[in-house]
């Protein structure tokens, strides 16, 4: 009894600990490097330059099929017995909508059903270099996701986009495809952060590509991340979405 006692306290201490060092002295994006991405390895080359397109409002509807585009999010643990995680957005929509002579005054939306979040899938793991995990724990870290103290899915069904603003940024991306700043509000579980979304993109009058990582944290959206053991099992403050998906002009 003694003994369980004083592993208790001591697992109950060393988690103190972690969470005091791990928390908010985070560095945002500290584990931008170790992300998986991209998701896919047919991203169009050679694509057109957006200023090289005949002037005029377009919109692409982005293809939410799961062969055609990956939708995802990467936390890391911060604990010394945690594990990363990597969930998957199986059931969402979105569009971009654009003019490339008033690039300014684009409008880009994706909701994603929290319904449909689908935690360590055996091809994400296997993408992200994980080893796979079982039915029964894949179970129950979607339960968890959707307790009160994380998603909160009882109250708040959609995870939402919405730009606010685009900018061609001066980088380019691998192949000399062209990258834009996507500003816009994030609203998770009900609680809204304007954020930045650096976007690779290949497009042409018939198809659109774009892949980027947008960081943000838990603390934006009035939540800690998911903890256990006193600490020693935690997520990192830093989500990670990850996008790389494909779309369609609509007519």
């Amino acid at each position: 009894m003694h003994s369980k006692l004083s592993r208790f306290v001591t697992t109950t201490l060393l988690g103190a600990a972690c969470l005091t060092a791990c928390g908010d002295d985070e560095v945002k994006g500290a584990d931008l490097s170790r992300v998986t991405f991209p998701a896919r390895n047919d991203f169009p080359a050679g694509s057109s330059s957006l200023k090289t397109l005949p002037a005029g409002t377009r919109t692409y509807n982005l293809d939410s099929a799961l062969e055609t585009s990956h939708l995802y999010v990467q936390i890391f643990a911060g604990g010394s017995l945690g594990d990363n995680h990597i969930v998957r957005a199986t059931n969402w929509s979105g569009t971009a909508q654009f003019d490339p002579s008033n690039l300014e005054g684009c409008a880009v939306s994706v909701t994603v059903q929290v319904e449909g979040l689908d935690p360590e899938r055996d091809e994400m793991r296997e993408l992200a270099g994980f080893k796979k995990v079982d039915e029964s724990s894949r179970n129950t870290i979607r339960e968890h996701l959707r307790t009160p103290e994380q998603l909160d899915f009882e109250k708040h069904k959609t995870i939402q986009f919405t730009s606010k603003s685009c900018t061609l940024s001066a980088e380019r991306g691998e192949g000399g495809h062209p990258k834009v700043d996507v500003k816009g509000d994030l609203t998770v579980r009900g609680a809204t952060q304007e954020v930045m979304l650096p976007l690779e993109v290949s497009v042409d009058d018939k198809s659109l590509a774009g892949r980027g990582i947008m960081v943000a944290r838990h603390a934006d959206f009035g939540f800690e991340p998911y903890s256990t053991l006193g600490g020693l099992a935690q997520n990192k403050q830093d989500i990670y979405f990850v996008l790389d998906v494909r779309g369609q002009r609509a007519p």
